[in-house]
């Protein structure tokens, strides 16, 4: 009976040994078929379904780490605010109050580029309106009444910083201002951009609110547009743009306002804002 009972166990060892074994293959089984599937359909979307109602196209995931561990004994800078960090890892080699709230004037820009493209076309045209056309100081000098592409715009917002290019877009792009406005807010906290609040698509100054960010929220801001969009470094990077006559619209002579694209080896854009204060 001691030898029956021994066999007995040895079989069953052997047969929970096998049971275990199978098990383990499942397993691995299973996680390699949802890696496949994972793989095939891409990441899993993070968006609300609000946001998706808004065709938002992604959601960042970089932000710039280690601020903390930069050296006291870098470099002095008289901005009252800098960030320089290596886009790929995230890893940041200097910062001077990289989270300070300041005006940021026409760097408002970038968000204003990143919402239209988000939900045009760059061929697509857009009407330029007696309010647009007269937006100061710094223009295109658009007629209303003209059609321009958003590709056009976009090289007078980058070279020029115009502003009215940069109010045909907010009014085109959704055929509403204040909605631009709204999805252009909805898409800084997207983006994890915690300490920035747009009032309006140039960065100019209003009368009783001002739009400001700090350079950690620019920097997530201006990777993931050009990641996302990466021809508008070449619009950037260019000196001197000439838009032709057509139909649509009188031409357009256009020269780059980042004078470091001439004067500083390496610089290939991306874009400039100016404030007074």
């Amino acid at each position: 009976k001691i030898s029956r009972a021994c066999d007995n166990f040895v079989i069953l060892e052997n047969y929970m040994k096998k049971v275990m074994t199978l098990s383990v293959i499942l397993i691995i089984l299973l996680l390699s078929f949802i890696f496949s599937l994972a793989a095939e359909k891409g990441q899993i979307s993070l968006i609300s379904p609000l946001l998706k109602q808004e065709k938002v196209l992604g959601v960042n995931q970089w932000f710039p780490k280690d601020m903390e561990k930069v050296e006291i004994n870098a470099p002095q800078v008289s901005a009252e605010a800098s960030l320089f960090v290596e886009t790929k890892t995230g890893q940041v080699l200097f910062a001077k109050n990289p989270k300070r709230k300041l005006p940021i004037a026409s760097l408002v820009k970038v968000m204003t580029v990143l919402v239209a493209l988000e939900h045009k076309g760059m061929d697509d045209k857009f009407l330029v309106s007696q309010y647009a056309a007269d937006m100061e100081p710094d223009k295109m000098l658009l007629i209303a009444g003209e059609k321009l592409t958003l590709r056009e715009l976009l090289d007078g917002i980058f070279l020029i910083s115009a502003n009215d290019a940069a109010e045909v877009i907010a009014e085109g792009t959704t055929g509403d201002r204040d909605e631009f406005i709204r999805l252009m807010n909805s898409k800084a906290q997207q983006l994890g951009m915690k300490d920035t609040y747009l009032v309006n698509p140039t960065g100019l100054d209003e009368d009783s609110n001002n739009s400001y960010s700090t350079v950690y929220d620019l920097a997530i801001l201006t990777r993931y547009l050009i990641r996302r969009f990466p021809q508008v470094v070449e619009i950037s990077k260019t000196e001197h743009i000439y838009l032709l006559e057509t139909p649509d619209h009188q031409d357009y002579d256009m020269y780059s306002g980042i004078n470091l694209l001439t004067t500083y080896p390496g610089v290939v854009g991306f874009k400039t804002g100016y404030t007074p204060e």
